[in-house]
């Protein structure tokens, strides 16, 4: 077995790549254990506290390292991110999840802030996870199947999300630019997984600026094709300014190379180089934090 991660491409029917809890860094999908056992550690490195055979169905919480954080079983671990493979979203058991918010947060038909709202979940209550799609939890809540924002839901051992925009969870957006922000998060997050193709602006292949100016586009708003043109005619703006569905910038020197969408809370989404993949990434720390020049404001 190779040990690196082997992407597996679906067809284009929702936001493929998810995860059931986030942290502040990280690409967020479901992923697959490839190794005919594979430890579970309690820290990066650290102490071995069980293990998981070949085919278990995990969510990826942080792959920011070679060490993933992962919930699988209920529980929260760190494994070799060397041995996961991204599979499409689909159902699976992940345990018991606590509600956390500061009064009650929707429990939705479907995975969208545009769905009908099931009921409301207050702090603390129980529910059984079941599977993610969209971005977003599925689970039940007396004997009702529906969706909620990973932002305000726990897996035993983690924490609640706190990149809201890396997985669709802004709710109650009072505007339609708020809305259509959201809009361009979501359509984005559906190419994960996608491959790097130079000279690529199509769903069978993205370089960076082809993959923001593709989602843009998608959204009845025409952007340029180059990063270095996106940055000139687009509302350049700080990292402090940055909201969801903003380009960011990367380069040396002042001269733009790359380009990406803001998703929230430092992170981005982006089609990097050859051999990669549309991803997440952090703008909190490494390279692309110092590679950083700018924001773009397109709304």
């Amino acid at each position: 077995m190779s040990l690196s991660k082997r992407w597996i491409r679906t067809a284009i029917t929702g936001a493929v790549a998810t995860a059931l809890s986030i942290s502040a860094s990280g690409a967020l999908y479901v992923g697959q254990i490839d190794a005919s056992s594979l430890n579970l550690r309690s820290a990066p490195n650290g102490t071995v506290v069980d293990s998981a055979p070949r085919g278990t169905k995990v969510a990826v919480i942080n792959n920011s390292s070679e060490w993933y954080q992962i919930a699988v079983d209920g529980q929260t671990y760190y494994a070799s991110g060397a041995y996961i493979d991204w599979i499409p979203e689909c159902d699976f058991n992940l345990g018991t999840g606590t509600v956390k918010c500061s009064t009650t947060v929707n429990f939705r038909s479907q995975p969208s802030t545009s769905s009908s709202v099931i009921t409301s979940l207050k702090n603390g209550q129980k529910v059984s996870v079941i599977g993610v799609s969209g971005g977003w939890y599925k689970a039940t809540v007396n004997g009702k199947t529906g969706y909620i924002c990973p932002d305000y839901l726990t897996i035993n051992g983690g924490s609640t999300a706190n990149q809201s925009s890396a997985v669709g969870a802004t709710v109650n957006t009072s505007s339609s630019t708020d809305n259509l922000r959201q809009d361009i998060i979501d359509f984005a997050a559906q190419f994960l997984g996608t491959p790097y193709v130079y000279g690529g602006s199509t769903p069978s292949g993205f370089d960076c600026s082809g993959f923001t100016s593709y989602v843009y586009k998608n959204m009845g708003i025409s952007i340029a094709r180059t990063s270095s043109d996106q940055r000139s005619t687009t509302t350049n703006i700080s990292m402090d300014e940055l909201l969801p569905g903003d380009l960011v910038f990367f380069g040396s020197n002042n001269v733009v190379s790359h380009v990406g969408i803001y998703v929230g809370n430092g992170n981005f989404i982006h089609s990097p180089h050859t051999g990669s993949v549309v991803k997440y990434d952090t703008l909190a720390s490494g390279n692309y934090n110092r590679r950083f020049i700018c924001g773009g404001r397109v709304l």
